[in-house]
């Protein structure tokens, strides 16, 4: 794999870039909603206020350090953050991509969009072999977003993911480089 570098990527409707400072108070509004932050494994709720601060900071870091690439979603059009899309290749999370949407933005396809273009850059840019991941089983519109993006189902878990001291049933996704070659080909025809 390459190595992992600041960037911005660009879809049809999306922007992908690099959290800043100024987006705290945007980001810390959506992930304080609770419907948001139980569909995650890593967003505490009540969020600690002022603690996307903190996260920015840690992104930026986790960028130097090369072990996850944190990005904010941005609608292309009018640059209004809509959410947020991190691949993790920290040893722990290997290859794995997590996002979330803010809830007044559910619904239009910027998940999809962002998780297809995230994959774009893990298979074409930074040529990894293999992207897994998984969403909890209470939270299929996550398993339908990974779908349209081409992930395969690959098992369901009982108890298999935690988030804090709960866990939860999982159900996981993967893809191989060969396999988003194959589907982009056949698209392009």
């Amino acid at each position: 794999m390459k190595p992992i570098v600041p960037i911005v990527l660009k879809s049809t409707r999306l922007i992908l870039r690099p959290p800043l400072p100024e987006d705290a108070a945007r980001i810390e509004c959506f992930i304080s909603d609770r419907r948001v932050a139980e569909m995650t494994a890593l967003i505490p709720h009540p969020y600690p206020r002022g603690g996307c601060v903190d996260w920015i900071r840690l992104t930026e870091q986790q960028w130097l350090e090369g072990v996850k690439a944190s990005f904010v979603i941005c609608l292309r059009d009018s640059g209004d953050l809509v959410g947020a899309i991190s691949f993790f290749c920290d040893g722990s999370r290997d290859n794995e991509i997590g996002y979330w949407i803010g809830v007044p933005h559910w619904g239009r396809g910027y998940a999809t969009e962002a998780l297809e273009r995230v994959l774009r850059y893990a298979f074409d840019e930074l040529e990894v072999q293999r992207v897994d991941t998984y969403h909890f089983a209470h939270n299929p519109a996550s398993g339908r977003v990974m779908e349209k993006a081409g992930l395969k189902f690959l098992s369901k878990t009982k108890l298999g993911a935690s988030r804090g001291d709960e866990q939860y049933d999982d159900v996981r996704y993967g893809l191989s480089a060969g396999e988003w070659r194959a589907r982009h080909a056949s698209m392009a025809k």
